[in-house]
């Protein structure tokens, strides 16, 4: 098996592709959480699991890169401090780089600010409103769309963990909960747990993908570094209790439809995952994002669908010929996550 192989085959199995757990709360992406932009979620915790899990369960909420992600509950609180940044720099970065002297200050402003004007159930429109006078010029600016100045977006997102609000995920517009006995951290703590986390999924790697993934300086993350991995490559690094997995990985056996931001997606040395440039720019799109299809490991193409009544149509366009017939079932497991009756590939 060769390095790449290597590697590949180990996160395989490390995502839990094999549908071998019926717990969702079982799933090692739920150490990180479980992206939910472009209805993310189900399919990719259905290309993990023998059913579509229920998530009322979890907890939604702006989180890793103020994007929306599913927690187990109890987390939420070491989650909050693990994230809180590591620096000014850190600050800067995770704000997406507003004009502010002391940001670290000016973070914590708007953190404190945020909790204390929601304080029940509200809708982001509102508590932008009530935020906005609040916190420092520096952080806010003129809307174009909503006709208004208010807090920048990128801020409003990275702040509302810390604050301690997570999303009422039955509301149709974004609406905040307080959550029960959340507290403000006085300082970042647990960080090295996160990149633990990080590194269980998608190592072996090193400091500079697990900053990328995360949104924080290299040199603030290599600051951190935890002392208790192994490096199993020149800069390659896993926990201790992963190296045995990584030596003697199962032969993968799956073929699954992922949804775009799959946590698989999400590992940042994506010339590992897609070597060819040409295939990386059609799998990481900016605008309009495909799904990839996988078969053990390497991602030989994307997908698209479209729903027509209570059927999805799915179009694979695979990078090289495959097999599609081996995907009917996964399109099925699709159109289930989706709320739909069948699928039809196309």
């Amino acid at each position: 098996m060769s390095d790449r192989a290597r590697v590949l085959a180990y996160r395989v199995a490390a995502h839990q592709f094999d549908r071998g757990t019926t717990d969702p709360a079982a799933l090692r992406v739920f150490d990180l959480g479980v992206q939910d932009s472009e209805r993310s979620a189900l399919p990719a915790l259905a290309a993990r699991l023998p059913e579509v899990p229920d998530l009322s369960a979890f907890t939604l909420t702006w989180s890793v890169r103020g994007a929306p992600h599913w927690h187990r509950p109890k987390a939420l609180p070491a989650l909050a401090a693990a994230l809180w940044p590591l620096s000014d720099a850190d600050a800067l970065a995770r704000m997406n780089r507003p004009k502010v002297a002391a940001p670290l200050d000016v973070f914590r402003s708007v953190v404190e600010a945020l909790k204390s004007v929601v304080d029940g159930p509200m809708t982001k429109g509102e508590a932008s409103t009530r935020l906005t006078p609040l916190v420092p010029p520096g952080v806010t600016g003129w809307c174009r769309g909503c006709g208004a100045t208010h807090v920048h977006d990128p801020v409003f997102r990275v702040a509302v963990l810390p604050a301690g609000l997570r999303f009422d995920p039955t509301a149709k517009t974004v609406t905040f909960v307080p959550i029960k006995g959340r507290r403000i951290p006085q300082r970042t703590n647990g960080f090295e747990v996160l990149a633990h986390d990080y590194l269980a999924l998608h190592g072996p790697a090193g400091p500079s993908e697990v900053a990328a993934y995360f949104g924080a300086p290299v040199k603030d993350v290599k600051a951190v570094w935890p002392e208790d991995l192994v490096e199993v490559a020149r800069g390659r690094f896993l926990p201790a209790d992963r190296v045995s997995a990584f030596e003697n990985p199962p032969e993968p056996d799956v073929a699954r439809l992922l949804p775009p931001l799959d946590p698989y997606l999400g590992a940042r040395d994506r010339d590992l995952l897609v070597p060819d440039k040409a295939h990386q720019k059609e799998v990481w799109r900016i605008l309009g994002r495909p799904g990839a299809i996988m078969v053990d490991g390497e991602i030989l193409g994307t997908w698209r669908a479209k729903t027509s009544g209570k059927r999805l149509d799915v179009t694979l366009s695979p990078f090289a010929p495959l097999d599609l017939g081996r995907f009917e079932e996964e399109a099925r497991r699709l159109a289930l996550a989706r709320g739909l009756d069948s699928a039809r590939l196309k």
